[in-house]
Parts: structure tokens; sequence; C-alpha cells
């Protein structure tokens, strides 16, 4: 069995033991859902929708002015998006990583790296909140980029 095969293999059997583990939801919930959406208002679905809109105009919009981050299209139909991160455009941050560990510790904002999906120097960013913190978590990444850019600006007062 060749190396790519046998890694193919080895992974299943990762995903077998992982879903062995945590399998999925339970029956109970799976026959209530059906009902659960029948009873809901279409209200709730269309103020859901219209919220999830919101927060992904905002997320979009914010992550712009972010230089060190950059998303490539905007979203449509997702609860988060995967950002590219120019770690050469900050000192200090050496990947994905270090970069959202820090953003942890200094700023209280927890973004998922994308290494841990097999994209290095991409970091997950979910917008599924109220468009108030939303909008607070991502000056604060604002703020820690520009705290850590190479590029900072220097304020002179001339006298």
């Amino acid at each position: 069995m060749d190396s790519s095969r046998l890694e193919a293999w080895v992974n299943i059997e990762r995903l077998k033991k992982y879903f062995d583990i945590c399998g999925g939801p339970t029956t109970f919930i799976q026959v209530a859902i059906p009902r659960i959406l029948d009873d809901t208002k279409e209200v709730f679905f269309t103020r859901t929708l219209s919220i999830l809109k919101n927060t992904s105009d905002i997320c979009f919009r914010k992550i712009q002015e972010i230089p060190c981050l950059t998303c490539p299209e905007k979203l449509q139909g997702a609860m988060d998006v995967m950002v590219k991160l120019n770690v050469s455009l900050l000192k200090d941050i050496s990947d994905d990583i270090d970069f959202c560990f820090k953003l942890a510790k200094y700023e209280s904002v927890i973004l998922l790296p994308g290494l841990t999906v097999g994209l290095k120097n991409w970091i997950c960013v979910t917008f599924v909140a109220d468009p108030s913190s939303l909008e607070e978590a991502l000056d604060r990444v604002k703020s820690f980029c520009q705290k850590h850019s190479h590029q900072q600006k220097v304020h002179i007062d001339l006298v």
C-alpha cells in the first residue's frame, strides 16, 4: 500500500473513532426537529436571516479595515468566514496559531486558527453574535493588529 493510500485509510479510521465517541444528535431530537420547524412562525426565520445578513455585512466591512487581513469574497449563506492573515505585516507574530493565542490573551477575542483545518496563516471568524458584540470584537482585532504592526503610526507633536 503506497503512503497516500495508507494515510487516507488512517484518516478514515480516525474519523470512525471520532464518530464512535461523539455520535450525533440523539434520536428523540432528530424526531422532534420536523415538528419544531413546522411549529415555528415564519417571522422567526425572516428575523434570523436578517440578523445573519447584517452581521455578515458588519464582518466583511470591518475585516476590510484591517490591513493584515484579507477576506477573499463577501459572505453568502454562511455563519463564519476564512480570512487570510498576512503575518509579514505584523511584528512578533509568527503564524495563525500565535496570532490567535495572543489575540485571546491580550484582547479576549477567540478566533480559530486556520491550521486546525489545514490552512496555515488563515483564521476563521464566526459572526453568529449580536451586532454590537461582533463590532466590538472586530474593533479589538483591529486594535491588536495596529499594536503589532511593523508600520505603527507615530504621532509627533511639534511645539
